[in-house]
C-alpha cells in the first residue's frame, strides 16, 4: 500500500444526517483548503525526511532472514512483499536453505482455498459495500471528490465503479490498481511463490489470522479515518510506484532499520488508529502465536509482510522482548 496515502492528518468525521444538519456551520472553504495545504507540506516534509534518513541507512543486501529455535523445533521468519515485479530476482541462498527446510509454511491469512475465497466474499458484502443504495461520494466534499476522480481516472476506472464501496475498501482496490498499473504483480509475490512450492513439495500450510482479523479493523476504523485513507491514497497515487520501489529496493537489501523508516511509524501511517490498525495491534497478536509455536516439533518458515518486522513495535522486537534468543538484524 501507498505509504504516503495513509499519511495524512485526520479530521473529525460526521454521519451522513449530521453533515446534512451542521451544512451551515462548516468552515469555509478556504479555510479548509488552507487546512489541507498545511497537512499535505507536513506530511511531504516527513517523507522527504524518512526518504532521506532510508537511503542512508543500508542492510545485508539480501532480504533480512530471522532464526528462534529450541531442542526440538526450528522456526525462521521472514519480511515479504504482496506485489512484486515478475523479473525481480530476491531469493537467497538463506532462504532457499529456510524454504526447503520448512515442513510448514506459516502466513499471514488463508488467500487461496475455496473456503477463503468464500468468507472474503461474505466480508466484502458485509464489510466493503454500502447497503440500503449509499454512496461514496455521499462521504466526501466535491473537493475530495476531485481528488478521488482523478485518482480513478490515472488507473482507468469510472467513479461508478466504487460508488457502492466503502472508503476503506475503495482505498485498498484503487492501490491495489495503482501498483498492477505500473507493472507490480500480485502472482509475483512473495506470498503466492511460496505457496506454489510449497503445494508442489507437500508441505503444509498454517496461518496466523482470519480474514476479519486481517481486514476487519480497518474496516470498523470510523468514517472519517477510511475517508481520510482513501483520499492520502488518491493524493499520492502517481507516487505509488517511486515509493513501493524504494520499500522494495529497502527490502531486498535486508536494511530493517530503513524499513522501520518508511513503514513501521504512525507518522508514516498518518495516525495512530491506521498505524494500530495495520500493524501494531495485530504484531501483538501474531508474537504469542510464533512463540507458541516452539511446543510443537518441527521446522517453520513464518512469512509475513516486511512491515509488521521492522520498527519498535515489531514482532522481531515483540519476541525478544519475550525473552527469546531471535537470532538476525
Amino acid at each position: 500500500m501507498q505509504i504516503r496515502g495513509l499519511a495524512l492528518s485526520l479530521i473529525i468525521g460526521l454521519s451522513l444526517t449530521g453533515l446534512a444538519a451542521c451544512k451551515e456551520e462548516a468552515p469555509d472553504a478556504a479555510s479548509v483548503a488552507a487546512q489541507a495545504a498545511e497537512a499535505r507540506a507536513e506530511m511531504e516534509a516527513a517523507t522527504e525526511a524518512a526518504v532521506a534518513a532510508a537511503k542512508a541507512s543500508h542492510g545485508i543486501g539480501e532480504p533480512a532472514l530471522w532464526v528462534l529455535k529450541d531442542e526440538d523445533t526450528t522456526i525462521y521468519v521472514m519480511g515479504t512483499v504482496h506485489l512484486l515485479r515478475p523479473e525481480l530476482d530476491w531469493r537467497s541462498d538463506a532462504i532457499n536453505q529456510a524454504v526447503n527446510a520448512a515442513d510448514t509454511l506459516v502466513f499471514e491469512a488463508d488467500v487461496s482455498s475455496p473456503e477463503a475465497g468464500a468468507e472474503m466474499m461474505k466480508f466484502v458484502r458485509e464489510e466493503g459495500l454500502f447497503a440500503n443504495g449509499g454512496q461514496l461520494t455521499n462521504l466526501l466534499s466535491d473537493a475530495e471528490t476531485v481528488e478521488l476522480q482523478a485518482a480513478l481516472d490515472y488507473v482507468g476506472l469510472p467513479l461508478g465503479a466504487v460508488q457502492n464501496m466503502r472508503p476503506w475498501f475503495a482505498a485498498v482496490n484503487l492501490s491495489v490498481m495503482q501498483m498492477t498499473k505500473d507493472g507490480f504483480d500480485p502472482t509475483a509475490g512473495v506470498e503466492q511463490v511460496l505457496m506454489a512450492e510449497g503445494a508442489a513439495q507437500g508441505k503444509s500450510f498454517a496461518y496466523l489470522e482470519t480474514v476479519d482479523d486481517q481486514l476487519g479493523r480497518l474496516a470498523r476504523l470510523p468514517d472519517d479515518v477510511q475517508v481520510d485513507f482513501l483520499i492520502s491514497s488518491a493524493e499520492s497515487i502517481e507516487d505509488g510506484a517511486e515509493m513501493l520501489d524504494m520499500l522494495v529496493e529497502e527490502w531486498t537489501d535486508g536494511d530493517v532499520n530503513g524499513l522501520g523508516l518508511l513503514m513501521a511509524n504512525p507518522e508514516m501511517m498518518g495516525s495512530e488508529e491506521v498505524y494500530d490498525a495495520l500493524l501494531k495491534t495485530r504484531n501483538e497478536t501474531w508474537a504469542p502465536k510464533i512463540a507458541a509455536m516452539l511446543d510443537t516439533p518441527g521446522t517453520r518458515l513464518v512469512a509475513v509482510g516486511s512491515g509488521h518486522l521492522a520498527g519498535d513495535d515489531s514482532v522481531i522486537t515483540l519476541l525478544r522482548a519475550q525473552g527469546l534468543d531471535v537470532a538476525g538484524p
